[in-house]
């Protein structure tokens, strides 16, 4: 049988893998537009879509009512929200990106000026958390495009209303130099930033169509007057509506994974090759086994692929090569047990 297993690629599960780095489009932590180009019966510019904030599915009579959210510079207001390394490897992050917008701008550059990053080890808000990378005085910004949408009020509650061009929402971008390696972990990334005159402008939610949050939404906006960091709320209106926390759309790119170790968690019974890899790999078994359930799953915990592996077999070619770049877990569940191997795709 011919095998694709060298040591300088792959040990078994639980020991150390040579370093293998490939840069990419590491993570992206939601989307700040659905897509939509015509909203009570204005159509976009061309080229353009519109940005709504939300109500719930079915429920006219609620909406949101924050359109963003304040981290300015000058009165010392920053944003927060989480990202997780997975185990097994390590990321070095070179840049990140946000979306924003100024009220009532309408230059065709970019109003922003400066942005600053800081990334945490755990919760800012949590005693015992630390800085990792960053400050809030060296100014990392790195420019901004225009995403080609406007951030608009839902058009149904109170009233229906036309959307307007008055919030173009930008992509700022931050260079992180030197770049962190970020070991495996739950990190927070905090930004703050000042435009051309100091002038307000506000953050972009995670907008999802027909909800007014998304599920576990748990980002934190820093409050200098208190000193304190609070969940980031939309309060709903009517007053009757229920608060929801929020999320904030932000972009790890131009970042490379490194592998550090393949983990089973069932022994080491599973050998899975080559990896990292640009292509699909094969499962082999150190023993027969009974038939195997197999399963793929991305980095948000969404299966991918699943197939079997009949009683008995050695071998299985796991698909990969269309899968887009990033992190998976291979599960195989049979008889014996369940072992998982980690799966680095660039």
């Amino acid at each position: 049988m011919k095998t694709f297993f060298t040591s300088s690629l792959l040990l078994l599960a639980g020991y150390l893998l040579a370093p293998a780095a490939q840069a990419q489009q590491l993570y992206t932590n939601g989307s700040f537009t659905t897509g939509t180009t015509s909203i009570s019966g204005v159509v976009a510019p061309a080229g353009f879509t519109w940005s709504e904030v939300q109500n719930n599915t079915g429920v006219t009579t609620i909406s949101n009512t924050n359109a963003g959210y304040t981290a300015t510079k000058s009165s010392n207001y920053t944003l927060a929200d989480n990202f997780v390394v997975p185990s097994g490897v390590s990321w070095t992050i070179n840049n990140l990106a946000f979306f924003a917008y100024q009220s009532g701008y309408t230059g065709t550059t970019s109003p922003f000026t400066e942005l600053y990053v800081r990334i945490w080890r755990g919760s800012p808000a949590v005693t015992g958390s630390t800085v990792v990378y960053g400050d809030l005085t060296t100014n990392r910004y790195a420019g901004a495009v225009s995403t080609n949408s406007y951030r608009i009020f839902n058009s149904l509650y109170p009233t229906a209303s036309a959307p307007t061009t008055s919030r173009l929402i930008w992509k700022v971008r931050a260079t992180l130099s030197p770049a962190p390696v970020l070991p495996a972990g739950t990190y927070w990334v905090e930004w703050t930033s000042a435009t051309a005159g100091s002038l307000s402008h506000f953050y972009v939610p995670v907008t999802t169509v027909g909800a007014r949050q998304t599920v576990g939404a748990n980002a934190l906006q820093y409050v200098p007057t208190s000193g304190t960091w609070t969940p980031t709320i939309d309060a709903g209106n009517p007053d009757a509506a229920p608060d929801v926390t929020v999320d904030f759309p932000f972009l790890i790119n131009d970042a490379t994974i490194t592998a550090t170790t393949a983990v089973a968690t069932a022994g080491a019974g599973l050998r899975v090759g080559p990896v990292p890899t640009a292509q699909d790999v094969q499962l082999e078994f150190a023993q027969p086994r009974s038939a195997s359930s197999l399963t793929l799953t991305d980095m948000q915990g969404r299966q991918v692929w699943t197939g079997i592996a009949p009683a008995r077999s050695l071998a299985v070619t796991v698909p990969m090569t269309r899968l887009a770049a990033g992190i998976y877990t291979l599960s195989v569940s049979s008889a014996e047990g369940i072992e998982r191997v980690r799966v680095v795709k660039y």
